[in-house]
């Protein structure tokens, strides 16, 4: 297939870029401002600069993969973060029907569902005032799906991502808790005795992309993703401490609300077979480590 990825200068991006081509895809990968460099000269990847602010087309096409998006650590100013998501997702998803695509895969986001009041996440789960980037995410998944509607034959998937881990990844609970781990610096972590299974590391995300882009139905669907088997966050800060050689100096409190667990029956029923919560969060830290 002739897969477009964008985002493919970002850290997601550019591992399924890479993911897809190895697979036999022939993959397109798109950049805005950082060229990925790592994959220059791959086999099945053409790297190709694009603004989606400012795409007037793209060439005949049969798959496109949504992985970029402006973040608010990058983008501080939020009006701006939600006009270049939606507008860029907007521009996207008609280009790439125009350009003969009939699957389109956008990543989403858990941000999407806002201040969470449930003790378990489904993609039913209502959205209750999220911020910015959430927003811009939620609005992404209503412009797929009404392409889709209006599209016949075309396959629509939104994923909703928790925290992706893998090397090189930032910005979320667990990253942050390693590199301070590394660093020597105390860590300071709340609900100790609380589920989690709000992970996924990128390797597993970008085969399962992998695995289902070839036989998506059409229709839009939207789904969650994370590992199985939740364990206490206190185990999951442990594992960091063990896995990276350090002792543990984890600092515990009781401050904001509770974490929530992500059901999966969903993304199991299409396919993905998650790993664990144990088995991903070492896998991480080895990468991390593995520089």
């Amino acid at each position: 297939m002739r897969v477009l990825v964008t985002g493919a200068g970002g850290f997601v991006g550019k591992v399924v870029a890479r993911t897809l081509a190895a697979a036999g895809h022939q993959v397109t990968a798109s950049y805005r401002k950082t060229r990925p460099a790592e994959l220059a000269g791959l086999a099945n990847v053409a790297l190709q600069a694009l603004d989606l602010a400012e795409m007037d087309g793209l060439d005949p096409l049969d798959a496109v993969v949504h992985c970029a998006a402006d973040v608010p650590a990058f983008c501080p100013d939020p009006d701006a973060l939600y006009r270049s998501n939606v507008e860029g997702a907007c521009r996207l998803f008609d280009a790439a029907v125009a350009a003969g695509a009939t699957r389109i895969v956008y990543l989403s986001s858990m941000s999407i569902y806002g201040t969470i009041f449930a003790r378990v996440v489904t993609e039913d789960t209502p959205s209750t005032d999220p911020e910015v980037y959430g927003r811009s995410k939620l609005e992404g998944e209503r412009l797929l799906a009404a392409v889709c509607a209006r599209s016949p034959g075309l396959a629509g998937l939104s994923i909703r991502l928790p925290g992706v881990v893998g090397r090189g990844g930032r910005n979320n609970f667990l990253s942050s808790t390693l590199q301070r781990v590394l660093k020597g610096e105390p860590v300071s972590a709340n609900h100790a005795s609380a589920p989690f299974n709000n992970i996924v590391h990128v390797q597993d995300l970008a085969g399962f992309i992998a695995d289902r882009l070839g036989d998506l139905p059409p229709g839009y669907r939207v789904t969650n993703i994370a590992a199985r088997d939740s364990v206490p966050i206190r185990d999951v800060v442990a594992r960091i401490y063990a896995t990276a050689g350090r002792e543990d100096g984890s600092i515990w409190g009781e401050a904001g609300k509770a974490p929530f667990t992500i059901a999966l029956d969903r993304v199991v029923a299409l396919g993905y077979r998650p790993p664990t919560v144990l088995d991903s969060v070492e896998r991480f830290v080895r990468d991390e480590m593995a520089g």
